[in-house]
């Protein structure tokens, strides 16, 4: 039976493979070559000169220029487990069904839970060893978007590092398989395959993952020039910010607009002269809403928990199908 799910998927399974393959080496070369450049021009050690930072922007205009399209490639990285999802995944059943030939696989002593079984576990099997071998390549697809060079939170990173690929990868075969298999169509699964992995995804990455663990809450003076630092821990992962009163009630900008006025009378009358200050004596501040940097590791393995459960599901679903679902 795999012999036989190798030949009968060779061309899709060879290209996600090759894919992958070609992929993770554009990655080492071009992330390798990216970080030396960035060292030798000196972007992330650069001291702006005073008043301006132009000498900086400068040099990291020049190492855009020197990677040239390099930073496609972490686009790519996102891009190819729904390419997984939609043109494997679907058509792994779908086009079988679709075509009748799964009746020549039945007549031969080979029981439907074996061939589900089997076809729905080699594209599985070979996904996650792609997947294992792109998820070590996070660091190239930092060093490409430029992360090192001021963008302080791990979490700008985390669909392209780690665990979670790996998880990506799975639940894009299992779900475009199980849709295949259900509607006996290969564009069928192809294309819904497909909406359901990037809606997946965007459900889980917009919705779950700021909440996998109760955020944290730090309070600061609203300081529209940015001249104090922040009280929220470095590297933190902020989801959101609002100006609050001191019983913690939001504050509209109506409100926020009526408070301004009084400033430049309260200044003459001798109160604070910087708004940040004036805002504080009436009890306005800045509540940040957040995710410490230290929980990063643990919201990717529970990210790879996520879509590794909901493949194993997937699977689990489309081998019952298949045994229940007559010639």
């Amino acid at each position: 039976m795999i012999w036989l799910t190798l030949r009968e998927h060779r061309a899709q399974l060879a290209v996600m493979a090759l894919t992958a393959t070609l992929l993770a080496l554009g990655l080492f070369v071009m992330g390798n070559y990216a970080a030396a450049e960035r060292i030798a021009l000196g972007v992330d050690t650069c001291i702006p000169l005073p008043n301006t930072n132009s000498n900086c922007v400068d040099l990291s205009v020049e190492w855009m220029r020197r990677i040239g399209p390099a930073p496609y490639l972490v686009g790519a990285l996102l891009l190819v487990p729904a390419l997984a999802a939609s043109f494997v995944g679907g058509p792994l059943f779908g086009g079988e069904l679709e075509r009748g030939t799964h009746r020549l696989a039945l007549t031969q002593a080979v029981s439907r839970v074996r061939w589900g079984a089997t076809k729905i576990g080699l594209a599985l099997a070979i996904a996650l060893a792609c997947a294992v071998v792109l998820a070590q390549l996070g660091w190239s697809a930092r060093v490409l978007n430029g992360l090192p060079g001021g963008i302080k939170t791990p979490f700008d990173g985390f669909e392209v590092d780690g665990p979670p690929m790996v998880g990506y990868w799975l639940f894009g075969i299992g779900v475009g398989g199980l849709i295949g298999a259900w509607s006996r169509r290969a564009l069928t699964g192809m294309f819904v395959g497909l909406l359901l992995f990037v809606g997946a995804r965007a459900l889980v990455g917009f919705e779950l993952r700021p909440y996998y663990e109760p955020p944290l809450v730090a309070y600061d003076r609203t300081d529209w020039f940015a001249r104090q630092a922040p009280s929220y821990p470095s590297g933190a992962w902020v989801l959101h910010t609002q100006d609050v009163d001191a019983q913690d009630r939001p504050v509209d900008s109506r409100e926020m607009d009526r408070l301004m006025q009084r400033f430049g009378p309260s200044a003459m009358a001798g109160g604070p002269t910087n708004p940040a200050d004036y805002l504080a004596t009436v009890g306005v501040r800045k509540r940040i809403i957040y995710q410490p940097a230290e929980r990063y590791a643990k919201f990717q393995w529970i990210e790879l928990g996520i879509f590794t459960s909901l493949a194993a599901g997937c699977a689990l679903l489309t081998i019952v199908l298949m045994r229940r679902r007559d010639a």
